[in-house]
């Protein structure tokens, strides 16, 4: 708050002086008296505790200038007050004016003169700064590097290299020497990237922390990276020139993400749809496991990767902020070309996940001829050479991810496939563009899974900081204790044990990124209900969660900063106790201990993952029905083996740190130094077979991930196999229902020919089907036929409806071993004729809301004196079927057409047999010397996966075909097939060869 008083200054006391002083001599000598001016002067104490952190990544910008500004009501950058390091206690400001407005500005103007001179990124392209206590509004934060002038540079973290090198750098640990940028290669670019963070009021009962935790003088804290996207989307703001705070910064966001993406993908992107700027700075070349490697932040770590792959950054930046300006980004020429981009960078991290440096090798080579495909053969060999090298690098980058915390080995392959399938098609195109309620539905339930998922974790972390703590105060209490050298080494020795707990379980940095995920979760639940309230509920349990992440980050603070104490404390018991050999010995001893417990727990996991991986491989051999739970099994038992040695690497890491420390401490010559060569020669021969255990439980994994897409094309052929049996059981489409079908076509052929001599109208009983009687009225159009000694019997009444003669008819039929099949029609005549003429006239369209309907259509306009000299050019027939044989049975429709003019006929079956939901296209080709005939059985619902049997030909050549299904989302032949005798028979992919007898599939008399 400022403070404001009016004084006099010196400079104003002087003159009054001078005025007073003359004001004395005589009236005649022509002064005039001139008050005294008056002076303002205003202070206002501040603390620069609101911190904002971030990284600037595209990959890694390294020493880059970063410049802070605030925006203004309007949107323009005005400076802000800020320091590098986080205020201890208050400074006071003053300022002094002649007026209260400028004394203030001065007050402000002395804040900012304090302000750091420059501000650059570490290499890893991390900044912080911090703000005074009382800020709010938005952050305008810009970092640029430069091709010339100073040390800024950018890392490559672009599978196929970012461009050229104008000369050659030194060959070092990073460059290879030659003239290409390649993938983890440092390089200078001009480049600007920036973001606009909105730093929230103060609330009076929770904290907005948000960044990195650890100092104690940290109020507030807030992360702000800043990447290609959050610089589109800071630009969008300061064009839009308005008031700018979170609700204009989720909405920019989402915009834009929508368009670059496509709403499909950004829907994965839930935890930071809000708030771009809260994750997704991932340089793929070095993983620091600040942030993990969620499906989300993938995406835009995969996106960002591939814009640095291109020509110009700067150039195709602007070109996608016009795209997203005008709405029509899918259709410039900057989408096709980034969609080239990711769809390689996809594929290319999938075989790093997934598969060895050889598949990396030829995933890299199939990449850089997508992204150049007019590259000479001299480039092409060229990248071929240097292939091998990055799927090196590229791997080692992955590797060194699962051990900083990143993800897992198991969660990276899943992950992988995942955002490559999201990535497959980038974009929108105008409706899909529009967000609406179906878009936020669905982000809800995503957003909801993330949170559960995150709450679990959350419960995980609360159990191992009380464990920590519960340690430390164990530990703590052991200071109080120490009063000879034995209690002194104890303590000092529990006091290092600890700190390589600290080092393993990393509970700061796990908290600390749990925490800032339940932010971004507040950020687009906050987004949700501003679109609908009935989502307050996420909010709330999003805003729950982010409270109880901070408190864990404030316990895990505090653990540390006690944990920093002891270890001071300990270095004073060894000097006030003399003890330095005595304790690094102890130390060392025992970290060699658990050394050799990390080892054997290795070594367990190591035997469990051979066997489940050699039981997961006989699974798949033998096409077994657990083949996916062995499969898994395995995946699990690799992913705990590799964790298991990276849990004994960092173990044996410390275990020859303390051994060099004893050797360091020990007398030369002396028993000590000898046994100190001892624990670190083991320590080293551990660390080598650690080594080979890592490569180990590396290609156990891949093998388990080869073997689970072995797996799941073993399931899926079985499931293919299963479904060709359930339709060869099928009584419609059996020889014995088709035969049931053709009976019931006799009868009625037999009848009206016999009928056709015999008058107008009449009853009786059939001489050629004397189990039938009839009754006919050719004036009414109406037959019925009945069997007495069946109960079957068969209808129809007719119409003449301009060319057309329209039948409505039906039947119920007794088949071979009691198949009962109805052709069913309406209750009454009447109405069923009425429904088969509106579906001819077309007053009906969809042959599902009738029931059995004929219509014959003639060369000209019919009635029942001329119908005997037209011709029939076309007959359809739509049926609606009922087939029960007491087991699968059947119930649909069944429609066949014949076309005199071209001698084709088409049949078309769909219905329900059982729980079989199906569909049959057929056609019959007459016009040449021999009927040809295509066939396709087409089984729908999801666990059919898409099944389709295809089969073509003639009688004298046979039918052939395949029977397909998806899988991994395209249509796949999973066996051909053939007409055989009385059936058909498939040779599937796996040898496997089945016939299926009793079905006639293709019959022209049917």
């Amino acid at each position: 708050m400022l403070k404001r008083t009016i004084k006099f200054t010196p400079i104003a006391a002087s003159v009054a002086l001078t005025l007073g002083l003359t004001a004395c001599g005589s009236d005649n000598d022509g002064n005039v008296y001139v008050p005294p001016v008056e002076s303002v002067t205003s202070s206002d104490d501040a603390q620069f505790n609101v911190e904002v952190t971030g990284k600037a990544v595209k990959g890694a910008m390294k020493g880059a200038v970063v410049s802070v500004m605030t925006l203004n009501a309007t949107g323009e950058s005005v400076p802000v007050a800020f320091r590098l390091e986080a205020s201890a206690e208050a400074e006071t400001f003053t300022g002094e004016a002649t007026s209260q407005d400028a004394a203030d500005a001065a007050v402000e103007a002395s804040k900012l003169a304090g302000n750091p001179d420059a501000l650059i990124t570490n290499d890893s392209g991390r900044y912080s700064i911090y703000l005074e206590d009382n800020f709010s509004g938005p952050v305008y934060i810009t970092v640029t590097t430069s091709e010339e002038g100073d040390d800024s540079f950018l890392r490559c973290d672009a599978y196929v290299g970012c461009g050229t090198y104008d000369t050659a750098p030194e060959e070092d640990n990073v460059n290879d020497g030659d003239m290409n940028i390649e993938f983890g290669e440092w390089y200078k670019a001009d480049l600007e990237l920036s973001v606009v963070k909105y730093v929230a009021p103060v609330k009076a009962d929770s904290s907005e922390a948000s960044g990195a935790a650890g100092d104690a003088n940290v109020a507030r804290s807030f992360r702000a990276n800043v990447t290609f996207l959050t610089t589109l989307v800071a630009q969008a703001l300061l064009e839009a020139e308005g008031d700018i705070d979170a609700d204009s910064i989720a909405a920019t966001s989402l915009n834009t993400i929508v368009q670059i993406m496509g709403p499909d993908a950004v829907i994965l992107l839930s935890a930071l749809i809000g708030d771009l700027s809260n994750g997704g700075a991932v340089d793929l070349s070095e993983v620091d496991g600040e942030e993990s490697l969620s499906q989300g932040v993938l995406m835009i770590a995969q996106l960002s990767s591939s814009i640095q792959g291109l020509p110009s950054i700067t150039d195709a930046m602007a070109s996608i902020k016009a795209g997203i300006a005008s709405g029509t980004l899918s259709t410039t020429d900057i989408a096709k070309t980034l969609q080239i981009a990711v769809s390689s960078t996809a594929s290319v991290f999938t075989a790093i996940a997934t598969g060895d440096e050889v598949a990396i090798k030829n995933a890299l080579e199939a990449a850089f001829l997508a992204n150049n495909p007019d590259a000479t053969a001299e480039e092409i060999a060229e990248f071929a050479q240097n292939s091998a090298g990055i799927a090196s690098k590229a791997k080692a980058a992955k590797d060194q991810a699962v051990k900083n915390g990143a993800a897992t080995d198991e969660e990276l392959a899943k992950l992988a496939i995942v955002v490559q399938a999201a990535l497959e098609e980038l974009g929108c195109t105008e409706d899909e563009c529009v967000i609406e309620g179906d878009f936020f539905a669905e982000l809800a339930v995503e957003l909801s899974a993330q949170i559960d998922a995150s709450s679990v974790e959350l419960t995980s972390l609360q159990a191992s900081v009380e464990s920590a703590e519960a340690t430390l105060v164990d530990v703590e209490e052991l200071a109080s204790t120490v009063t000879d050298l034995e209690t002194a080494i104890e303590f000092v020795a529990a006091v290092a044990a600890l700190e390589n707990e600290a080092e393993a379980s990393n509970l700061a940095a796990a908290i600390e990124t749990l925490h800032v995920k339940a932010q971004g979760y507040v950020n687009t639940a906050t987004l949700l209900v501003s679109q609908n309230s009935d989502y307050q509920s996420i909010l709330s349990t999003a805003a729950t969660l982010e409270e109880l992440a901070l408190i864990e980050v404030n316990k895990v603070e505090t653990y540390d900063s006690a944990l920093a104490q002891l270890v001071i404390d300990a270095e004073s018991i060894i000097t006030e106790y003399e003890i330095e050999v005595e304790a690094a010995k102890e130390i060392a001893l025992n970290t060699a201990d658990i050394a050799d417990e990390k080892k054997t727990a290795a070594n367990t996991s190591e035997a469990a993952s051979t066997s489940a991986l050699a039981a997961a491989q006989s699974a798949v051999n033998s096409a077994a029905m657990d083949v996916e739970i062995k499969v898994e099994a395995a995946i699990n038992a690799a992913s705990e083996f590799s964790a298991a040695v990276d849990v004994l690497e960092l173990a044996v890491q410390q275990s020859l740190k303390a051994a060099q420390d004893y050797l360091d401490a020990s007398v030369a010559e002396s028993d000590e130094e000898l046994e100190a060569e001892t624990l670190l020669e083991q320590a080293e021969i551990m660390a080598s077979e650690a080594a080979v255990q890592a490569e180990l439980a590396n290609e156990q994994l891949l093998t388990a991930l080869n073997l689970q897409e072995e797996a799941q094309l073993v399931v899926a052929t079985a499931s293919v196999k299963a479904t060709s049996e359930s339709l060869s059981a099928m009584t419609v489409l059996t020889s014995t229902g088709g035969q049931s079908v053709i009976d019931a076509a006799d009868i009625l052929v037999d009848v009206i020919d016999e009928l056709g001599g015999m008058g107008n109208s009449g009853d009786g009983s059939s001489t050629r089907q004397p189990n039938w009687s009839y009754n006919y009225d050719l004036d009414a159009l109406t037959l019925a036929l009945e069997n007495e000694s069946t109960g079957e019997m068969i209808s129809a009444s007719a119409s003449y409806q301009g060319d057309k003669l329209v039948v409505a008819w039906g039947a119920t039929l007794v088949g071979d071993e009691g198949v009962s099949i109805k052709l069913v029609t309406g209750e009454s005549r009447t109405a069923a004729l009425e429904e088969c003429e509106q579906f001819a006239a077309g007053t009906i369209t969809d042959p599902t809301q009738i029931d059995s309907c004929l219509i014959f259509t003639f060369d000209g306009e019919v009635d029942a004196e001329t119908v005997d000299d037209a011709e029939i050019v076309n007959t359809e027939t739509w049926n609606h079927v009922e087939i029960m044989d007491g087991e699968s049975g059947f119930v649909g429709m069944l429609n066949l057409t014949a076309d005199d003019a071209t001698d084709m006929g088409t049949v078309t079956l769909e219905g329900m047999s059982g729980d079989l939901d199906f569909k049959v296209m057929g056609m019959v080709d007459s016009s040449g010397d021999e009927d040809e005939s295509t066939l396709e059985v087409m089984v729908k619902g999801d666990t059919a996966m898409g099944y389709t049997l295809s089969l073509t030909g003639m009688e004298s050549t046979g039918y052939t075909g395949d029977v397909k299904a998806m899988y991994n989302g395209e249509m796949m032949s999973f066996g051909s097939a053939n007409k055989v005798t009385n059936g058909v028979s498939i040779t599937y992919i796996d040898g496997d060869v089945v016939s299926y007898t009793d079905v006639d599939l293709i019959d022209s008399s049917k």
